[in-house]
Order: structure tokens, then C-alpha cells, then sequence
């Protein structure tokens, strides 16, 4: 018979193996293509092993065949997954040109969920049944988000007046989008988002009379209670707290962003504690427990808490929408609920890679979904790494001598004596010596017991705990933190051991206040006034690290080869983990195996902090120079940016793209610094410029060019001042009253920037490349910036030129020409979007371009470029091409050849 130690260790956490073999099927059929029919058979022939072997003492083979199994069956789940979508859906007509651009569509379908209110409108979500195009209605299948902006109250009373719901039919009239701007490298796609959130396109209603309500369809009943005592409860909490508190309590507890404003979710972002705003393990620990402490009191039968807790937790879990972290976090607390009951005990481990397989079985694409990534490694940090590394710790500093462990710890005296002033209890030692029949005498750090006597211990445990559990998930995520924000958080060490207590507190005052008010409004009064003083302190709390700058640090990424080291870094970082599981410091005395288990640590260890501090330095991010001026002409929409890279490798952003300086309906300007509530929303700058900017590894901008002050310009640069370090900001004009240049100016003040103002007639030299100012003429202090105020710079390289024209009108031009300059040109940046109102017969004469490059969005609001200027600058030679269609353009030059490529082909 083979011993027990000879049996598979996959015993100890069968499910949590199961889940990671399902992932890895998953991941090696989304990135290689394997014959369906072959992954099926070969599936199907492995799952007969553990069958023929049910009764074998070896449960090798079968083990290994389950695994095999589990593998190819994530294969297959994903090939499902890939199949192309049916003929009829909204996403397929729309791809395939049915459905046109700007061609109104008559939809009918059902709402799968209630209004998602905003401060000026809502969302639905519309299942999509019939389409009526071109006077022909045909079935199709699909899922649409639609956007109703309220503007007014008699606008709300309409909306009121429809009564929408869960289940609701309704005939809509809309434009289908599905929009897919900014296409650069390394930027987020809006389809793709769209895709993981189960929908095939967005509309916007622009009148409650485009909205024609038709029946209810039968459903379950319990639903639309629990979404309406959802909606029920938001309006309360709007109608009692103040605004900021009221869209914390809103996204904490209801599951509503969109009452949270940009400037209070970016200092969570900041403090790296913005997961308390969204519904989480945190959360549904919380409720669950609560319940079960409750149902204690009510019944000693187990099955009745667990059934009872169970009801409430998915009643909510379904109310604030489910999603994938409230799902996961509630199929976790299940399970581990469930195992007493079957007489098993249910790990944390394997709880979670329960919860991971139902959730990947029942949609594997939910793998490549950021939420559940983190979620899942957060929690995962949690288990194996957090709570092994303070149960190994409290072993330290509870030691005494027992049968067991008759010898200390063997680890380093300081080690020994911090473990003992957070963990040894003098009081519960002396207790148990008091009833034994024997004494001895132990030497602890004598803090531990003066902390105790002062209560203060348990604050230090407490403290200590989530400064062990913040590292460790930091540490776990960082390859995620940098490929996803780019951020990591300085200052969420510290602020996340109280803000979770500050969340809990704010959580159970608001509730028990709306409970009160509803009998007395009096009464009610100083619990809302804690509840707000509570909010403000926790969105506050990061504003003392922000002050100082060390509250958080952005980090750009390694692309291409180089990104093989966020895979690198997790290998030493497992050995690490299990060597964790395996320390022992209690068992003496050390032998040879100890020891070079020791070593292999401390290797492991030194590895690890290596690749940390290249993945937090990034040396070589960036890669070298290669000798060639690039110029790469970013996908902004409506607005410039285009990155310089110098033969040396010294750069140059000209422009920063941003909105213009109107909002679109329910968006809202992120920058508002108005006073008024602005949507929490990433502007272009952050969005778009600075994600491109990290992808090509820079972490250091040496110049940022504002080529004028409108805020499709100037505006995304602010972002850029604060995200990377600039070396300097060029400036034609200093317009004292553009409040588009005093929010420029006060970010170069806050990040030390200095300005340099150059104007025509400047030369600047970056190795064998010089930049030479054309535009605009020396000015007085505070002279206005305005589109024929733009700077015009000409680089030269050996024997090519480019042209960078920023929103110069023909006035502009006209004195250009006036100047005597020589502008002939291979590249030409074309001025003002290809604006009629710029790009006249003879400046286009004058460079004769091989290029010309016009940066405007995919569909302008403007009507850019006009069909004349494109026309013009074709006859001149030049081959035409846009930003918007092409994404990135990216022009490189060894001063003799010339190559373009474009990020669309």
C-alpha cells in the first residue's frame, strides 16, 4: 500500500487547481487556435480514465486525467465563447454596415434592469427583440445602453410619468453607436469594454417622446421589489446627506457611481483606497456576518442561519446589480458557509477557486476582465500570503515552552521581540500559569505587557494586520496595478488601516439615520451630521500625502519582449509563497535540509526585490535611442497631440488633445473646478496622451508644447505635467484671462515646471535635429492665444522636414508666406483639423507635401476636414490621411529615408 504522503497534494484544494487549469485552457485557446472537434474528443476520451480507474488504489492517473480534463474543457469553453456572433445581432449589423452611422433606428425589447440614475439623467438597459430600419422590421437579439439626459424638471416628470422598470417593454428611436475613438497603442477600447459588459452598443434618447412604454413583461416579482427598495433607499440618501456624502454612500453601499464626483473618486484613486467604493468581499463579510450573529439569536439550527444569511446576501447581491466582484465575493462566503454543513471545512483557497469556477464555466471571457482579476488577486494576496505570513508572526510572539515546541523561535532577536510586543498577552500567560502545577519564568519584550495593560495592543494588532494585508496585496497586484493605472499608492499603506473603519462607521450611521428620519427629522439630524463629518474625513484623508506629493507614483509599462518580466515576477514570488507554507520555526534542532531551504529563500528573496525595483525604476522601459527623429500623431478626436522622439531619445509632446470647452449631455467635465458637480469621467489627457505615453515606457517628458490655449490643446497637458516629469513647457503667449492657460500655468507652478517663451525667429538643437520657430512674432506679456497665435515649428532632419502647424488660420499663413521662410516640407501637419478657415491655395503650394496628416476625430462635431481642403491638398501631391481613421500616425526619419505607419491599417 503507498503511503499517504504519496498521495497528491491536489487534495488539499481541489477546487482552487481545478479553477487555475480551467484559466490556463482558457488563456492557451484564446491566444493559439486549436481544432474544436480535437479538443472535444481528446476531452471527452481523458474524463473516461478516472472512470475505468474509480476503484484504483493509484489516484495518480485519475487525478492527472481530471486535470487534463479540466484543461482541454476551458479550451473548449473558449472556443464557444470565440464563435462568431449570429447574423441577427445588434453588434454584427452594426459591424457589417446595416445599420449605418447616423441612421435612426426604431427598437423594441425589454429592460433587464430599472432606470441608473445620474445627477442630469439615466441609464437603461434594453434587451433588444425587434428592429425597424428603413421601414422594415426584422427579429434581432442584442443588448443596448441608452442615455436620457433630464435638463429639467417638466423633462422628469415625463420620464416619472413612463414608469420604467425591471421587465418594462418599450419602443425606442435612436442612433446606434459603438464607438471605438482614440486608437492609439496602449489605449483602453471603449468595444472591448462594451464587450465585457454583455453589450452590442450605446444610444442617446434625446426626448422622452423617442421612448414609448408598452407592457410589463411577467418576471419575478421579487426582483422588482428588491430594485425598487434599491431605488427607494438612493433617493433618501440623495434627498438627507450632503452631496459628497450622498455619492460615497451611493457607490459604497447601492452600487451607483454616477452620483461620485471626479474630484472625490480621484483622491481615492490617489490614496489607494478607492476599492472601498465598490461592493466587494468587504461588504458581503460584513452583511453575512451580521445576518448569521442575528439568526444565532433566533435558532440554534445551523442549515436555518446559513439558509437565512444566504437569502439576504444574494437579495443584495442582486439589487445592486451583481457584479462580477459582488458575485464572486458572495459564491465565496457560500461556500465557506456551506462546508459545516456537509461536514467539510471549506479553505479560504479553495472557497475562492470554487467561486472562480462557477464564475469562468458560466463565462469564460469574465478571465480577461480587469474587475475580476484584481478581485480574484486581491483575495488570493489575502490567502496565501497575508494571513500565512501574520499566523507565522503571532507563532513568534506567543511562543512558550510545550511539548511541541520545546525550543523559541529561531529567528533574529528584533524579529522576536516585535512579534512578542504586537502578539504575547502577559495576562493570558500568567492566567494559564496560574492553573498549572507548575511555574517557570519567561523573558518577553516588556512593551508588549505595558501596551496591553494600556489597551493599546489590540489598536497595534489591528494596525499591523491591514499594514500586512495592504503590502500584500500591493505586492501581489503590481504587474496588474502598472498594465491597468499605472499607479501605485505610497500613501494606502497607512490610510487603508482607518479608512476601512471610517467606511464601516459612515456605513451603519447613515443607515441607522435614514431609519430615524423617517420617525424624526430632529432626532435624525446629528447622526446625518456624523455621517457627513465622517465622509468628509475619509475623502479628505489623502489631501495631507497629496500636499506633501509622495501620496501616490505613476509608473509606465514595458511592452513587446520586455513584457515577458510581468511573468518573470511572479515566479520567484511563488517560490516565495510556498516556501511560506512550509516554515516551520518552531521545529529544532535545524538540519541541512533547513538550511539550504534558508538560502533558497533568501535567493528567491533577492530576485523578487530585484524585479520590484525594475518594475518601479523602469530603467529600460523606454528602450534606446535608434538614431531616428519619430514623430507619432495621436488619435485625440477633436484636438492635437503629437510625441517627438529626438535621435537621442530626448522628447517632445506638441499638444495634449482635450474636450473642447462645452461638455457632451451626462458627461460632464472631469477638470470642473467650477464648484459645480463634475462626473467622475477620465479626461483625454489621462485617458488617452499619458496611456500612450506610458506604453512606450516614458516615465520623463523633456518638453511639453502647447501650441495655443483651447482646451482641445492645451488642456490634456495638465494631465501630462501631472503624471510624468517634464523638464520644460514652451510657450508662445501667456494669456493672463484664458482660464485655459491659468489652469495651464498653475499646474507648471504646483509641478515646478519652468515656461520658456519662444516666438518666430527661435532656433532649438537636439543633436542633429533643429526645431525652428515660424510662428508667432514676439507679443507683449498677456497676449491673447488664439488659433492664429499658434506656434508653428519646423524640424529638420538630413533631408526631410515636418511641418507642425497647430490650429493656424490663413491669416496666420499668409504671414508665414510673408516671412520669406522656406516651408517646403515631406510631412505636414494640417492646420486647424482641415478647416476651411485655414489650408488656402498658397500655403498648400508652398510646402507641397508627400503627407499630409490631419488629427481630427473619426465623426467631427465640427464637420472636419472639409471636403474642399482635403481635395486642395490631395491635388497637391500629398496622400491624405486622418487620426481619426487611421489611429496613431507614425512618421520616422533617418534624415534620408522616410516610413510611415499607421495603428489602423
Amino acid at each position: 500500500m503507498r503511503s499517504a504522503s504519496r498521495e497528491p497534494s491536489f487534495a488539499m484544494h481541489p477546487l482552487a487547481l481545478l479553477a487555475a487549469v480551467l484559466a490556463c485552457g482558457i488563456l492557451l485557446r484564446h491566444f493559439a487556435s486549436m481544432p474544436v472537434t480535437l479538443l472535444l474528443s481528446v476531452g471527452a476520451g481523458t474524463l473516461l480514465v478516472p472512470l475505468l480507474l474509480l476503484n484504483s488504489r493509484n489516484k495518480i492517473w485519475p487525478t492527472l486525467a481530471v486535470i487534463l480534463a479540466t484543461f482541454l474543457a476551458g479550451a473548449n469553453l473558449e472556443s464557444v465563447a470565440q464563435r462568431a456572433a449570429p447574423a441577427n445581432q445588434i453588434r454584427t449589423l452594426l459591424q457589417s454596415g446595416v445599420i449605418k452611422g447616423n441612421d435612426p433606428v426604431e427598437l423594441t425589447g425589454v429592460l433587464s434592469g430599472p432606470p441608473q440614475y445620474t445627477p442630469d439623467g439615466f441609464y437603461l438597459t434594453l434587451q433588444v427583440e425587434r428592429l425597424r430600419l428603413d421601414g422594415l422590421e426584422r427579429s434581432v437579439t442584442g443588448v443596448v445602453q441608452l442615455w436620457m439626459l433630464i435638463p429639467d424638471d417638466s423633462v422628469r416628470a415625463e420620464c416619472d410619468a413612463l414608469d420604467l422598470n425591471f421587465g418594462t417593454r418599450v419602443r425606442v428611436v435612436t442612433i446606434l453607436e459603438r464607438p471605438d475613438n482614440y486608437r492609439n497603442p496602449g489605449v483602453s477600447s471603449f468595444t472591448e469594454f462594451l464587450e465585457r459588459q454583455g453589450q452590442d452598443a450605446t444610444g442617446k434618447l434625446k426626448s422622452p417622446r423617442l421612448l414609448e412604454r408598452l407592457d410589463d413583461r411577467p418576471g419575478f416579482p421579487p426582483l422588482r421589489w428588491l430594485y425598487q427598495w434599491r431605488a427607494t433607499l438612493e433617493r433618501e440618501t440623495l434627498k438627507h446627506f450632503s452631496a459628497e456624502t450622498a455619492g460615497v454612500l451611493a457607490a459604497s453601499l447601492l452600487g451607483n457611481r454616477y452620483y461620485l464626483s471626479h474630484q472625490t473618486a480621484e483622491r481615492f484613486r490617489e490614496g489607494g483606497t478607492f476599492h472601498v467604493l465598490v461592493i466587494s468581499g468587504l461588504h458581503i463579510t460584513f452583511i453575512g456576518g451580521i445576518v448569521i450573529l442575528l439568526a444565532r439569536r433566533l435558532t440554534k439550527r445551523k442549515w436555518l442561519q446559513f439558509v437565512s444569511s444566504l437569502a439576504v446576501l444574494w437579495s443584495y447581491t442582486l439589487a445592486v446589480g451583481a457584479d462580477s466582484s459582488v458575485v464572486r465575493s458572495a459564491l465565496m462566503f457560500s461556500l465557506v458557509g456551506l462546508g459545516p454543513l456537509v461536514a467539510r471545512r471549506a479553505g479560504s483557497l479553495n472557497a475562492l477557486g470554487g467561486a472562480g469556477l462557477m464564475l469562468l464555466v458560466w463565462h469564460p471571457r469574465t478571465l480577461f476582465d480587469p474587475s475580476f482579476q484584481l478581485t480574484f488577486l486581491s483575495v488570493l494576496a489575502i490567502v496565501v500570503l497575508a494571513a500565512p505570513l501574520m499566523h507565522r508572526l503571532s507563532q513568534i510572539g506567543i511562543w512558550r515552552p510545550a511539548l511541541q515546541t520545546p525550543y523559541p523561535p529561531a529567528v533574529p532577536r528584533w524579529l522576536r521581540a516585535a512579534c512578542e510586543t504586537i502578539y504575547w498577552s502577559e495576562v493570558r500567560w500568567r492566567g494559564e500559569l496560574a492553573d498549572a502545577n507548575y511555574s517557570y519564568q519567561l523573558f518577553k519584550s516588556p512593551l508588549a505587557a505595558r501596551l496591553e495593560q494600556y489597551h493599546l495592543q489590540s489598536l497595534i494588532r489591528y494596525a499591523f494586520g491591514a499594514l500586512v494585508v495592504s503590502l500584500s496585496v500591493q505586492v501581489m497586484l503590481l504587474p496588474l496595478l502598472i498594465l491597468y493605472f499605472h499607479r501605485l499608492s505610497l500613501s494606502s499603506l497607512i490610510l487603508n488601516i482607518f479608512v476601512s473603519v471610517l467606511m464601516a462607521l459612515l456605513g451603519v450611521t447613515a443607515l441607522v439615520a435614514l431609519v430615524v428620519v423617517q420617525v424624526s427629522t430632529v432626532l435624525a439630524t446629528p447622526l446625518i451630521t456624523l455621517a457627513n463629518a465622517t465622509s468628509w474625513l475619509m475623502v479628505h484623508s489623502v489631501d495631507l500625502f497629496s500636499s506633501l506629493g509622495i501620496e501616490s507614483m505613476r509608473l509606465p509599462e514595458y511592452n513587446g519582449w520586455a513584457a515577458m518580466l510581468y511573468a518573470v515576477y511572479y515566479l520567484p514570488l511563488t517560490i516565495l509563497l510556498y516556501r511560506l507554507s512550509t516554515w516551520n520555526l518552531l521545529r529544532m534542532p535545524i538540519g541541512e535540509a533547513e538550511r539550504r531551504g534558508a538560502l533558497g529563500f533568501r535567493l528567491s528573496l533577492l530576485f523578487q526585490l530585484a524585479l520590484l525595483l525594475v518594475l518601479l525604476i523602469h530603467p529600460l522601459s523606454a528602450g534606446r535611442p535608434d538614431g531616428k527623429l519619430r514623430i507619432d500623431f495621436l488619435d485625440v478626436g477633436q484636438g492635437d497631440a503629437a510625441l517627438v522622439t529626438m535621435p537621442d531619445g530626448r522628447t517632445l509632446l506638441i499638444d495634449g488633445g482635450g474636450r473642447p470647452s462645452f461638455s457632451g449631455p451626462g458627461r460632464g467635465d472631469s477638470n470642473d473646478s467650477s464648484g459645480t458637480f463634475a462626473r467622475d469621467s477620465r479626461s483625454i489627457g489621462e485617458a488617452v496622451v499619458s496611456e500612450y505615453l506610458w506604453w512606450r515606457g516614458l516615465g520623463t517628458i523633456d518638453f511639453i508644447i502647447p501650441t495655443h490655449a483651447d482646451a482641445d490643446h492645451i488642456d490634456g497637458l495638465n494631465d501630462v505635467a501631472r503624471n510624468f516629469k517634464v523638464g520644460q513647457a514652451l510657450v508662445g503667449r501667456t494669456p493672463a484671462l484664458d482660464p485655459e492657460y491659468i489652469k495651464f500655468r498653475e499646474t507648471l507652478r504646483r509641478r515646478a515646471i519652468p515656461q520658456r517663451v519662444v516666438s518666430a525667429g527661435d532656433v532649438l538643437s537636439f543633436g542633429e535635429v533643429t526645431l525652428a520657430v515660424l510662428w508667432p512674432p514676439a507679443a507683449p506679456n498677456e497676449a491673447p492665444s488664439r488659433n492664429n497665435d499658434s506656434i508653428v515649428l519646423l524640424l529638420r532632419y538630413g533631408r526631410r522636414t515636418i511641418l507642425m502647424t497647430g490650429d493656424v488660420e490663413k491669416e496666420g499663413e499668409a504671414a508665414i508666406l510673408r516671412g520669406g521662410s522656406d516651408i517646403h516640407c515631406d510631412v505636414m501637419k494640417v492646420p486647424h483639423h482641415g478647416s476651411r478657415t485655414s489650408s488656402t491655395a498658397g500655403f498648400v503650394d508652398a510646402t507641397q507635401p508627400q503627407l499630409a496628416i490631419i488629427s481630427v476625430g473619426n465623426s467631427s462635431m465640427f464637420g472636419h476636414p472639409t471636403r474642399d481642403v482635403v481635395e486642395r491638398w490631395r491635388a497637391s501631391g500629398a496622400e491624405v490621411m486622418t487620426t481619426g481613421r487611421r489611429g496613431t500616425i507614425t512618421v520616422s526619419t533617418d534624415g534620408v529615408d522616410l516610413r510611415v505607419e499607421t495603428f489602423i491599417q
